[in-house]
């Protein structure tokens, strides 16, 4: 529950508060120059404005390449709309999609899927308070005017062209009333933020009753006055010529006419006088929480002066922070952007109980009186301008053209325009070393008189038994304890310890000698830029070098065998011995020159152990390319032993078993967690229910040394290992260190043999409920598992089925029935060991049409065993796969890279096939897919998992 206290019941505790705060000088009186210095938009944009008023930015970019990026951007949303219309301006969003002039009914997203683009993805759409966005992914190179010429037709018709078939329209009141069903803001306080002003009363969404009450002729009248050139730019990022793109765009929206518009009125985004007060109990919460939430206007960063003023903001949040942290003050400072033209200024508390968090409160607000009135101390403002000076430092990476439109869109509907330009960051940076006491203790006055102005508060209460809740009284009173409290002068101790340069271990330095001998076999991959190198103890090298500014090397070595391929017998034995031996570093090392030495330059490792593949990643800068193998070769082979760490851990871990955690304790009400685990369990992803219990005598029988033997087996053993390499690093000269070095393992006698044996999922249907959801909705889970052959061709057929089913859920579920908002098809496979896959259909429908859903699904599965689909429907699937392999492994995506190539190892594809990866989608036919839903989608087989508040079986 929220409540609102009026200003004036507690006018006297804040005015004793703020009561000295004085007036001075705006902090940037003596900066007039700079004002108007705009910041400068990223070098080769294009900006206009047509005779109609509709503004244009157009910018050529490479990343990625291929593709062009096109957004329309209307300075209008759901705080536009009229009592009658609420919900009409995300409604009229939806309308944009199921007919136009030029693209009746579905033909937009045919067109567009056509060229390998998927609704969802690449073609969508966006309704806020104050704008509606709608944009599309082109594939397309610099050539293909007729892909961009087609969607200059698309914007065209989306502000002049939308149909409003009333019947179409009828239709979509079912789909959207499933999307608000299935809407959450995902924050327990959202009401207490938002307020209660046009904007709580403006949910872009509106309710269930806005929804059925919206008309074809209310979408018209809301279009008419609203929809016009001079509130709409077009944003073109991309593959592009940006001369000819604009002549293109003239050429396809200079006739759309002006609109003459009344004044669009400014709705301000206000909140109440005093305090507002939320509370939420939340029993599986260990600790109790305080937000206190400052709302004031925010900054609108567009030129030199104002971004100094956001950067002088960031560096008082820097200071206070540091300040809070050496007071040993548990309270964690914030200042973000919230909505429309207000920041939140937030100081946060967590504590065990309700005393220890108002002690918090009241030390945060004795430490901001005493810097208010003393300021920081020399040091400390130094320390916080360094601090922010490294995060503001010239970006010169090539920015991807999604993030260039969404900075761009901020310009637009905020004015915000992000730093570029060296030379504009150079004055910025100059600016900020100037800053003083003085202004920093102004910028806190200010929000401390905003505090008294308007403070809100949310507490989430853990309901402790026996224990008074808190009260806004009760942070009050600690606050002003805390103010009126006398303090001493603070006396800054910078810490001077100067960090000594670490010796590099010997193991860690040394260089190996290269032996060409140890190569049996080398393969370029020309389309797919990769390499691969076989060495003669078994190793496979993968190295796919990859562009960009930072000159980072990273490094995945897996093997096949996890805790899955032990018996139940050694399970006992080894349990977790991956971790306890993770803890004792290096045998050659000491723990903390290992430390150390990884901090001095910049290496990174992790180990790791799942239920059938074991790994190390790791990473450093290209030039430790010989420390960071030499580090990874000795974690595999000869890891150290930390006996003290380990009976500690082992003790601890024994003393918990059976004990229920906080997670347990959260599983058991978070019915998608449950759903989850269930379906691991039934498709063999999830080990614990076949496994025996752990006892007390099984975690004491636990030894370090046998530990550690089993470890070596695993990971020393090179003829299951293959390493991955990516990054921007030099082909030859890397491949020669990490030869040299890997090829030095030898395979042991006693190492492991791991057998690929398939997972049997359950033969039977399986239907379990869960309670959980909205009061009207259940949302249904069906489960297809079956086994299959690994191979890449195998895996993208399985894809093109998920694809087809989730095209035929949207037309048929959402667009001619529509009882769902967005159904969802996804595939999980695991081609080593278990050759397994499972679909998952993912259904959200009012409890009414349960059964309704339960038929069609099952008619839809039943079509397509029956009929192939056409071909012109399969290749345009093939076509988005091909499109999606081509944004998604750019030369720009080492990470990317890397997880495609790992998953290729684990699902058994061959990297020549995926070299030629638009021959292997080629060969796949119509009917191979047909009998790919005949053999793998059996309706009697399924697994339905549902949560619902209403347990009843459809």
């Amino acid at each position: 529950m929220m409540n609102s206290l009026s200003g004036l019941q507690k006018a006297v505790t804040w005015l004793a508060i703020s009561g000295f705060l004085t007036c001075e000088k705006p902090a940037f009186a003596s900066q007039v120059t700079v004002k108007r210095q705009l910041i400068e938009h990223p070098r080769g944009t294009v900006e206009g404005t047509l005779a109609n008023g509709l503004h244009y930015i157009v910018l050529p970019n490479e990343l990625p390449r291929h593709d062009v990026e096109v957004r329309l951007v209307m300075r209008v949303g759901s705080l536009q709309e009229t009592d009658q219309q609420r919900g009409g301006a995300h409604f009229l969003e939806h309308s944009a999609f199921i007919g136009t002039k030029h693209f009746p009914g579905h033909a937009l997203i045919d067109y567009f899927e056509r060229q390998g683009m998927k609704f969802g993805r690449d073609i969508n759409a966006f309704t806020g308070f104050d704008r509606t966005i709608y944009w599309l992914s082109l594939p397309m190179e610099q050539t293909d005017h007729h892909v961009l010429d087609s969607a200059f037709l698309a914007v065209r018709d989306w502000l002049t062209g939308i149909s409003f078939d009333s019947e179409r329209v009828r239709r979509e009141r079912g789909v959207i009333v499933e999307e608000l069903r299935g809407y959450s803001t995902g924050d327990d306080f959202y009401p207490l933020k938002i307020s209660k002003g046009r904007y709580a009363q403006r949910m872009p969404l509106g309710t269930e009753a806005d929804i059925q009450r919206i008309d074809s002729a209310t979408l018209q009248a809301f279009y008419r006055e609203w929809y016009a050139p001079q509130l709409a730019t077009v944003i073109v990022v991309g593959n592009i010529d940006a001369g000819k793109t604009v002549d293109l765009l003239r050429r396809n929206l200079s006739s759309i006419p002006r609109k003459l518009l009344k004044k669009q009125l400014t709705y301000p985004f206000d909140y109440p006088k005093g305090i507002s007060w939320q509370e939420v109990r939340d029993s599986m919460q260990t600790s109790t929480k305080l937000e206190i939430i400052v709302p004031h206007r925010a900054t609108v960063v567009n030129s030199v002066a104002s971004a100094v003023q956001k950067q002088q903001m960031n560096l008082l949040i820097t200071c206070l922070s540091n300040r809070l942290n050496a007071q040993k003050i548990d309270c964690n400072v914030s200042n973000n952007w919230y909505l429309a033209d207000k920041d939140h200024f937030v100081l946060s508390f967590s504590a065990k109980d309700k005393a220890a968090l108002l002690h918090q409160i009241t030390a945060t607000a004795r430490e901001i009186r005493c810097l208010l009135r003393n300021g920081f101390c020399p040091g400390e403002l130094e320390i916080g301008i360094d601090n922010r000076l490294e995060h503001l430092t010239p970006d010169t990476t090539q920015r991807l053209s999604t993030d260039l439109c969404d900075d761009f869109t901020d310009y637009i509907t905020a004015g915000d325009r992000r730093l570029y330009a060296p030379e504009d960051v150079n004055k910025v940076r100059a600016l900020l070393k100037k800053t003083d006491h003085e202004q920093l203790k102004k910028l806190l006055r200010n929000l401390i008189d905003n505090l008294q102005q308007c403070r809100l508060l949310a507490y989430t209460n853990p309901c402790v038994p026996h224990e008074i809740p808190l009260t806004s009284h009760d942070v009050d009173r600690a606050w002003l304890t805390g103010w009126q409290q006398t303090t001493s002068q603070y006396a800054f101790h910078p810490h001077t310890d100067e960090e000594k340069p670490v010796i590099m271990p010997p193991c860690l330095a040394d260089k190996h000698t290269f032996d060409a001998q140890q190569i049996v076999g080398r393969i370029s991959y020309t389309d797919l830029g990769v390499t691969e190198i076989k060495l003669r103890n078994g190793i496979r090298l993968l190295l796919r070098p990859t562009l960009g500014d930072e000159q980072t090397l990273s490094i995945a070595a897996l093997g096949r065998g996890g805790t899955a391929d032990l018996s139940n017998r050694d399970y006992r034995k080894y349990h977790d011995a991956v971790s306890y031996v993770d803890m004792g570093g290096l045998e050659k090392v000491n723990p903390d020159t290992l430390l150390a030495v990884m901090n001095q330059e910049k290496l990174s490792m992790v180990v790791g152990e799942d239920n059938h593949w074991h790994q190390v990643l790791a990473s450093a800068p290209v030039t430790q390319a010989t420390e960071l193998f030499n580090m990874v070769y000795e974690k595999m082979c000869h890891p150290g032993l930390n006996r003290t760490d380990f009976t500690e851990t082992r003790q601890a871990e024994a003393d918990g078993l059976g004990k229920e955690t906080l997670l347990e304790r959260l599983m058991q009400h978070d019915a998608d967690r449950m759903i989850n685990n269930r379906i691991d369990s039934l498709t063999g992803n999830a080990l614990s229910g076949r496994r025996p219990k752990l006892t007390k005598n099984d975690i004491n029988a636990l030894d370090i040394d046998t530990l550690t033997q089993y470890y070596k087996r695993l990971f020393a053993d090179p003829s299951q290992l293959t390493i991955i390499l990516t990054g921007h690093f030099p082909l030859e000269e890397t491949a020669r260190i990490a030869i040299s070095t890997f090829a030095r393992m030898q395979r042991a006698d006693n190492a492991f043999t791991f057998k690929d044996t398939p997972f049997a999922p359950p033969a039977t249907t399986y239907t379990e409920t869960f309670d959980g959801g909205n009061d009207d909705q259940t949302v249904l889970n069906y489960v297809f598992a079956g086994n299959y052959q690994p191979s890449l061709r195998a895996s993208l057929r399985l894809k093109l089925m998920r694809d087809i089913l989730q095209d035929r859920l949207i037309r048929i579920l959402r667009e001619r029935e529509n009882i769902v908002y967005s159904p969802f098809v996804d595939l999980y496979y695991s081609g080593r060991p278990q050759q397994i896959y499972h679909f998952r259909l993912t259904i959200s429908v009012k409890n009414a049409n349960r059964t309704r859903a339960d038929h069609v699904l099952n008619s839809i599965i039943e079509e397509l065993k029956q009929h192939p689909v056409s071909v012109s429907e399969l290749d345009k699937m093939k076509r988005s796969f091909i499109v999606t392999k081509r944004k998604t492994l750019s030369d720009k995506a080492p990470s990317e890279w890397k997880t495609a190539l790992t998953s290729l190892i684990r699902n058994g594809e061959s990297i020549a096939d995926f070299d030629n990866y638009v021959r292997c989608l080629d060969t796949i036919t119509p009917e191979d897919v047909r009998q790919g839903f005949v053999n793998d989608l059996q309706w009697n087989k399924k697994f339905l998992l549902i949560k619902s508040q209403n347990n009843v079986n459809p």
